[in-house]
Parts: structure tokens; sequence; C-alpha cells
């Protein structure tokens, strides 16, 4: 049994496979991948003076009749369960340093230029390249389906809290080779809003997803709950034909078929609670918690740039934009429009003599709402 790495074979590993091999690790256990999916843990005991326990787990609902002394590992499972709670009481909020990044890059000003879109006529010269940690707030949610059955998905999203624009390369900014727990250069932090700005546009973009995953459960729970409805309804209604059918020859006989209505009665109180009883197991609830939050600080170059027309004149004025070169993804981060302070890369004329977004350069009034 060893704690390191392995060899991932199959791919890549799923978010929990990959969060139960990361916990065994940092709290100072080992894990040795018996085959795909299947893994011997030995954890920490609780106790400082028990043994350390080891136990066999397996991903693959599949591979448990070939390893019957395995649990299952899902989500929602006592085991899995135990550990997120154990993690997210020892690590709720860590703080972490992107190192090892280029930001001495080659034709700086060229890639920014290319980048930009101006009206004809207009150039940009860069003025200042300073670098800065930009602060990412990485957060984990962990949403709970409740209904006739318990369901729980992990939802990551990390948020830029220089500008509140969520990050779209979210796995490599996770990269373990480049995180560090101090920083390797003695940069300042660019201005920003602070983290508690992050929080809502995270949950914001967390909503959409989670919105989409209720909606499919909420589908798939409908249908379940037809059919479901359909065979209660048919096993009952073959009760009551059983029952007719006895009545019917009682009543051949000149017996007393009373208590054959009481039976049919019985029946049809039985099947309105189980209908009611079905319904309401089958409403769906979502619950959705924080799990984790982890602030990445990462180097980038903040680029000050001014755009103006020579033609025009000294008098016209030029306009000063601000643009932002990550060195993690080798790309120019877009601007933000000096009047909706919406991100682009195009800016327009507008008809007082500035530059603006394409939708605001068109519009007559574009710093009022209408």
């Amino acid at each position: 049994m060893s704690s390191s790495h392995g060899s991932i074979i199959g791919g890549a590993l799923s978010p929990l496979e990959q969060f139960l091999r990361d916990y065994v690790e940092a709290s100072g256990g080992m894990w040795d991948e018996v085959e795909p999916q299947v893994y011997d843990l030995m954890l920490p005991a609780r106790d400082s003076d028990a043994e350390p326990k080891v136990v066999r787990v397996a991903f693959d609902p599949e591979a448990i009749p070939e390893h019957p002394e395995a649990q299952l590992a899902s989500y929602g499972t006592p085991l899995v369960d135990r550990l997120l709670a154990d993690a997210v009481e020892h690590a709720r909020r860590v703080i972490l340093y992107v190192v090892g990044l280029n930001l001495a890059p080659s034709g700086l000003e060229d890639r920014v230029r290319r980048a930009v879109s101006l009206p004809p006529g207009f150039t940009l010269e860069v003025e200042s390249v300073r670098p800065l940690f930009f602060p990412q707030a990485a957060f984990w949610f962990e949403a709970t389906f409740v209904s006739d059955q318990k369901e729980q998905e992990i939802l990551s999203v990390a948020i830029d809290l220089h500008h509140g624009r969520q990050v779209r390369h979210l796995d490599r900014l996770l990269d373990r080779g480049r995180l560090a727990e101090t920083p390797s250069l003695p940069l300042a932090e660019t201005r920003h809003p602070g983290l508690a700005s992050a929080y809502p546009i995270a949950r914001d973009r967390v909503f959409r997803t989670l919105a989409a995953l209720a909606n499919t459960r909420q589908r798939e729970l409908v249908d379940r709950l037809a059919r479901q409805l359909e065979r209660i309804g048919r096993y009952y209604s073959d009760l009551r034909a059983e029952v007719e059918e006895q009545d019917r020859r009682a009543q051949s006989r000149g017996e007393d078929s009373a208590r054959f209505k009481g039976r049919l009665e019985a029946l049809y109180r039985e099947e309105r609670v189980r209908t009611a009883e079905l319904r309401q197991k089958s409403q769906l609830s979502v619950h959705l918690r924080l799990l984790n939050l982890v602030e990445i600080y990462q180097p980038k170059l903040l680029v000050g740039t001014s755009a103006s027309n020579p033609a025009r004149g000294p008098s016209s004025g030029a306009t000063e934009l601000e643009w932002v070169w990550d060195p993690l993804v080798e790309n120019v981060e877009a601007t933000v429009c000096p009047q909706c302070h919406h991100p682009t890369f195009e800016l327009s004329l507008t008809r007082q003599g500035g530059l603006a977004c394409p939708a605001c350069a068109a519009s007559r009034a574009p710093t009022t709402r209408r």
C-alpha cells in the first residue's frame, strides 16, 4: 500500500474517486488501487490511541460481486458522507498561490493589440505593465436531491474577484503542480471588491446548473411516478375484480355478500392511502450548501493602455483602458466597457466621441436606462 498517486487507468478519475484519494493522503492515510475503481484505504483512526482502519471500497457497483467485502463508494453512503463531513470540518477555507508562471511574455504589446478591435484610425499604446496577484475564489457546493430516493452532486465554480467573472479553466487553475502554500513572488494585490462579492455570483452560476439538474430529475420523477401509479392502479383493480367475482359467486349461492362490499371499500381506501403516500414521497426538494472555499492568488499582468486617433488631434483626448494578461492560459482578458462595464474586446466610437462597446456606442443615451 502506498500514498503515491499511482497510475490512472481508463482515463480521468471521477470527482468522488479523486476526492477519496486526496482525502486519504491529506489525512495521513494510504490507498492502494486493487483494480480500476476498487481501492484498499487505510484511514487514520478517529481516536489517537486506536489502530488505523483498512477498508475496501468500490466505485463501480458491478465490482461488488467480485469483492463482496467492499463498500460501495457513492454520494449518500455512510462512508463517503463521513469523509465529506470530516473534510468540511477541517478545511472549509484554504489559501493557495499559483507559482511557476512566465510574467515576462515576449511580444506582449502585439498580443494585446491583436486581441482588440478599435475604430478605423485609432491606435492602442501600452503605457504600463504591472505584475499583481489576482485573487480567484473556487467554491464547492453540495446539492442534495430528496424525493423517493436521495442523490447528491458536488458542483464547483470559480470567480475572478477583479472583474467578478467566472473562471472557465478551473481544472488548470487547480493543477497541483502549480499550487503552493506560500507565494514565490512578493506581489501586491490587485484592486477588487472583496471575497464577499464573489459568493452571490458563484451561487448564481451554480443555481443555473442546479436548475438543469433538478429539471432532469423532476422529469424522471414524474415518469417514474406515472409508472408506479399505473402499477398500483392495476394491482388494486385486479384485487377488486377478484373480490367482485367472489361476491357474484356468493350471491348466486344465496349467501350474504355484505362482507365483500366491506372488502371493496377497504381496498379503495388502501389504494387512496398508498397513492397519496407515493405522491408525497415523489415530491422533489433540493438543498444546497457550501462545502469548501479555496482562495487562489494567481500572478497576472495588469496592462494599462491608451486608445486614441492621432488624426483627430491632441484635443480629442484618449481613452484609458486596462487589460489583463493571464499567463496560465496565455490569453488577454477582456477589458470593461467604460459605460456599461461589461467585458468586451471590441470598441466603437460613441456619438460623444468616446469609445465604448458596440451596444453602448449604438445607443442614443448609453449611460441612461430607458
